[in-house]
């Protein structure tokens, strides 16, 4: 309400109350007048019970409890924040015109009981601020680059057509540094980057030399610098990327040994890149899972699968149609 018409309203009761009191008082002693005259009081005339008492309200008084009623403070309150634990009711404050009750509730954001942090959104980020990317829940593709490193297992295979047992088997390792470059906001980003990498296969079967019969040992030992070219698909609430691409790989050092176990003159050792066996470059497809787990560190699954022959030409031993696949997991750290 006004105050203006709050105060215009209490000069008219003040006016009123003090109109009634005096005209009171001049009634009183007209009717008491007669029973004066026709029946004096007693002069020593007991006190009356203090049931029956009557407490006399002076002018003053009245003024001051009507002053009181009306004042603004008593009409109009401010509202108090609720916080804590005593939001959980709502609050009535000692006015006769409002009820204030908590903008929110613990259910909806205190269920696990710890303390409510303010967030801030501003245009420069520091350490009370938050982007809306972030309030929103979307993470965006950024550029950013690091090292990783890979280990898992590798296998050689193929088909030359005259025995079973053109696999084998071995670890692989590989470690070198990476970028990606963001080509939207949220969805899609280009990876790359430098590995050197290492594998070692190996199988054995018991075959005849001869007129002996003994067990050949076949291995190889690989090494290469691969040079992946992935597409970076992701959601734009999610932090798993899905890659996909190709991976060229060039060859810097091929030993194949050969070994039986009857007679030594049949083992051999050759270095396949001096005798001009070894394929120059492979190529592989890549498909490839990451997670990034915080700013700093991510986690990686890739499997790299072989599409051309890596020796040819090789009369000693047949080899000729081999191709790599490998399966393995890493660990990404972020520079920012």
């Amino acid at each position: 309400m006004n105050l203006k018409y709050v105060g215009i309203l209490s000069a008219f009761a003040v006016s009123a109350a003090m109109a009634q009191t005096p005209a009171a008082e001049q009634a009183a002693p007209a009717a008491q007048a007669p029973v004066a005259q026709t029946a004096p009081a007693p002069e020593a005339a007991e006190p009356a019970p203090a049931a029956v008492r009557m407490k006399v309200t002076t002018n003053d008084d009245k003024m001051q409890a009507l002053e009181q009623e009306l004042a603004p403070e008593a009409l109009f309150s401010e509202p108090s924040a609720v916080r804590g634990a005593n939001a959980e009711k709502p609050v009535h404050r000692t006015s006769k015109k409002f009820v204030y009750k908590p903008v929110y509730s613990p259910e909806e954001i205190e269920t696990s009981g710890r303390p409510v942090k303010a967030i801030y959104v501003a245009e420069a980020n520091h350490g009370d601020t938050i982007t809306m990317d972030a309030l929103r829940g979307f993470i965006p593709m950024q550029f950013t680059a690091g090292i990783q490193g890979f280990v898992g297992t590798n296998m050689l295979s193929g088909d030359n057509g005259r025995y079973e047992y053109d696999r084998y088997y071995g670890m692989i390792w590989s470690i070198g540094a990476f970028a990606l470059f963001p080509l939207d906001e949220y969805n899609m980003g280009f990876k790359t980057g430098v590995f050197f990498e290492h594998s070692k296969s190996s199988n054995s079967f018991n075959d005849l030399n001869g007129t002996e019969y003994g067990e050949w040992r076949i291995s190889f030992s690989q090494y290469r610098i691969s040079l992946p070219l992935l597409l970076s698909l992701k959601g734009a609430k999610s932090s798993f990327t899905f890659d996909v691409g190709v991976q060229p790989s060039f060859a810097v050092a091929d030993k194949f040994r050969m070994k039986f176990s009857k007679n030594s003159d049949a083992n051999r050792s050759d270095d396949m890149m001096k005798n001009e066996c070894r394929s120059a470059i492979d190529w592989s497809l890549v498909l490839g899972l990451s997670l990034r787990a915080n700013r700093y560190v991510g986690f990686d699954f890739r499997v790299n699968w072989g599409i051309n022959n890596m020796y040819d030409d090789y009369n000693a031993y047949a080899i000729n149609n081999l191709s790599s696949t490998s399966i393995a997991v890493g660990a990404s750290f972020y520079a920012f």
